[in-house]
């Protein structure tokens, strides 16, 4: 064919592979933790940045209802806030307690709160299950030894009594 529009377009280039900052992935780390410690599981961290523009990592976990999604979402949203002077974009109305997910995203991490039952609907891990994943394990916080005790009374409700280290 000799036209113009019968020509072969030429291979497209491989995309360059994006260079994250070190100090995002500390931060994507760092949430992560913060899911951790309050009672989000499953937590899975995605690196995106080869494949898309908008971020560099989603950070998805499990809540267990969609009144703790809220509240996660309201705590994060104030640390990033406090930490970056950076607010969420999309702080619209839309989550309620009826919510099966809650989306949060902070320009360079996008963090994915669902309920046990949208997650496994949505499947983000299938759907981007070529792309890396960032190694998540999270720290236990140190606990101080208790200084006090629960012990059972006479009247059955217990009373906290100090720690007793002689036993």
């Amino acid at each position: 064919c000799a036209l113009p529009i019968c020509t072969p377009l030429p291979a497209p280039s491989p995309r360059p592979k994006s260079k994250t900052d070190p100090a995002t992935l500390q931060l994507t780390l760092q949430i992560a933790q913060r899911l951790a410690e309050k009672q989000a599981t499953d937590i899975t961290i995605l690196d995106v940045s080869n494949r898309l523009v908008i971020a560099d990592y989603f950070v998805v976990a499990t809540v267990r209802s969609g009144r703790q999604g809220i509240s996660l979402a309201k705590e994060l949203d104030l640390e990033q806030k406090h930490l970056r002077q950076v607010r969420r974009r999309n702080p619209g109305g839309m989550e309620t307690e009826d919510s099966n997910w809650v989306l949060l995203d902070f320009d360079d991490i996008v963090v994915h709160l669902f309920l046990p039952e949208a997650r496994a609907y949505y499947g983000l891990e299938t759907l981007w299950a070529d792309v890396p994943r960032v190694p998540f394990t999270p720290s236990l916080p140190e606990q101080p030894p208790a200084s006090e005790v629960r012990q059972p009374t006479l009247d059955g409700f217990g009373a906290f009594l100090p720690n007793d280290d002689r036993s």
